[in-house]
């Protein structure tokens, strides 16, 4: 019951931004949502019952896991939000985070950063992607533009490291996803076999990831080992790793087919 209820408050809140969005023609939008949770938002808006065409969600990078949901008014485009939001000038803001005297204390993680921020009362919803270099000395946190100076200001030590934080454009992060391209051969286009291809083990051990529920694609659990995943779909496989399916690009003379694919590093 507690799930339906959530999954019913959740749907009401997508409808009542979009409609707000699109009767009175202002800027509306929800706090970072997850995969599952923008999967969600994107089947409510699919439903005609809202009235709304215009969404768009944004993260501070294109392979963004946490992304807002913006519902824009009649006098905003897409592309010009997208550039006043990695310029500073939007919902969203970027705080970058550099450990003092790097040189004798430990590194962050990730989920030092996270811990820090919510311990502060920061809630979840108002934290997006959290990004580290790779000598955890500088992390790059995306949050609601609201919360931005409070956090600044409040927030001077992440796990035993003293930090120094400036808000600065999402533009500004100098840490992205490396996606490694990667290719191979199956028989079909099931999610099965391209997730043993991808990671190396066997067609079986697939079937068993995914009969664990272990298994989404943009942000949905995939529940069946015969499921065909589109171009462009974001496949997040438990205690293996991330990718980005690229679709076919051949078959081979005995029938096999030829995918491209990009992992997340």
């Amino acid at each position: 019951m507690k799930n339906k209820e959530e999954e019913a408050l959740f749907a009401g809140r997508i409808r009542d931004l979009a409609r707000q969005a699109g009767q009175n023609d202002y800027l509306t939008h929800t706090g970072f949502l997850s995969l599952s949770e923008q999967a969600r938002a994107d089947a409510v808006l699919r439903d005609e019952g809202t009235g709304y065409s215009r969404p768009l969600f944004y993260g501070g990078n294109r392979e963004a896991d946490r992304k807002v949901l913006l519902f824009l008014p009649s006098y905003m485009e897409a592309e010009e939000t997208i550039a006043a939001e990695d310029a500073g000038d939007g919902v969203t803001a970027c705080l970058e985070v550099r450990v003092r005297g790097a040189r004798f204390t430990k590194e962050i993680g990730h989920r030092d950063c996270l811990g820090a921020l919510m311990h502060l009362g920061i809630g979840r919803e108002q934290i997006g992607d959290i990004l580290l270099t790779p000598d955890g000395t500088c992390a790059y946190i995306y949050v609601l533009a609201a919360m931005a100076d409070h956090i600044r200001r409040e927030l001077v030590t992440i796990g035993r490291a003293h930090v120094d934080i400036s808000v600065v454009p999402p533009s500004a992060c100098t840490v992205k996803p490396i996606l490694v391209p990667g290719s191979g051969s199956i028989a079909s286009v099931r999610i099965d076999s391209l997730i043993a291809t991808v990671f190396h083990i066997s067609r079986s051990a697939a079937q068993f990831i995914i009969s664990r529920e272990e298994v989404f694609a943009d942000g949905r659990t995939v529940r069946s080992s015969a499921w065909e995943p589109p171009a462009g779909c974001r496949i997040s496989v438990r205690g293996h790793g991330k990718l980005i399916y690229d679709g076919e690009e051949k078959t081979t003379k005995k029938g096999r087919i030829v995918v491209k694919y990009r992992i997340f590093a």
